[in-house]
This record gives structure tokens, C-alpha cells and sequence, in this order.
């Protein structure tokens, strides 16, 4: 088995004695998100979060407009959620739970790549 293999293993038995998630729902997790797990790595994607929100899942930017650890607006949200995870849509991203807006951000960056974070997507 490999090491990342085994590093998943270990990081899967942890969520899942560590939550209150069912095995259900990080199965359903793990299966939806399994065609954008491999756009950015954890550390990259964790240096467009402490950019873009200083690693706050709550962030609401001055405005209002820009919302969660990756300040999306709503109609970019309900975008990616309708063509990725679609029952994601109309969520505010500050109410969604963090690993869904970390799927988002891997999702829209499939999709533009850094052009969405003009200064952030430098970064990572």
C-alpha cells in the first residue's frame, strides 16, 4: 500500500472517530467529492484559505458579497454547486460546512483555475 494510500486510510479512520458523521455520510462525501480531490493538495489549498480568510470558514468580507474561507459570491457559489455538488445551491457559503466549501474551491478551480482569486490563486 502506498504511503498517500495509507495516509487517506489513517486520515479516514480519524474523521470517522472523530465526528458525528455516518459512515453513510463520508462514504457520500468521499464518493462526491472524489472528481476534484486531486486539483490542489491540501497545502495549496490551504494557502488560497489563509489568503483569501486567514483560514476562516466565517469570513464575510466589508461588503457582504464575499462569503467563507474562499470569499465566493453567491451566484459563483450556486454555479459550481448546480454543476458539482448540487444540493450545495443556494447555501450561503458561511453555512456550509467546511469541507464542502473546500470541495467548492477545488471545484471552481478545476474549472478557471487561479483566475477567480486574482491575488490569492498567486499564492498557492
Amino acid at each position: 500500500m502506498s504511503t498517500r494510500l495509507r495516509l487517506v486510510a489513517l486520515a479516514l479512520v480519524a474523521l470517522i472517530l472523530s465526528s458525528a458523521c455516518t459512515v453513510e455520510e463520508i462514504t457520500f462525501f468521499i464518493d462526491s467529492t472524489e472528481h476534484v480531490n486531486d486539483v490542489l493538495s491540501n497545502e495549496e489549498l490551504g494557502r488560497l484559505r489563509h489568503c483569501e480568510s486567514t483560514n476562516n470558514y466565517g469570513a464575510i468580507s466589508r461588503s457582504g458579497t464575499y462569503r467563507g474561507a474562499y470569499q465566493f459570491d453567491q451566484t459563483t457559489w450556486d454555479g459550481v454547486a448546480q454543476r458539482h455538488f448540487p444540493w450545495l445551491v443556494s447555501i450561503d457559503p458561511i453555512h456550509a460546512d467546511p469541507w464542502w466549501q473546500d470541495s467548492m474551491a477545488r471545484a471552481l478551480w478545476s474549472e478557471r483555475g487561479k483566475q477567480p482569486w486574482p491575488i490569492c490563486g498567486h499564492k498557492v
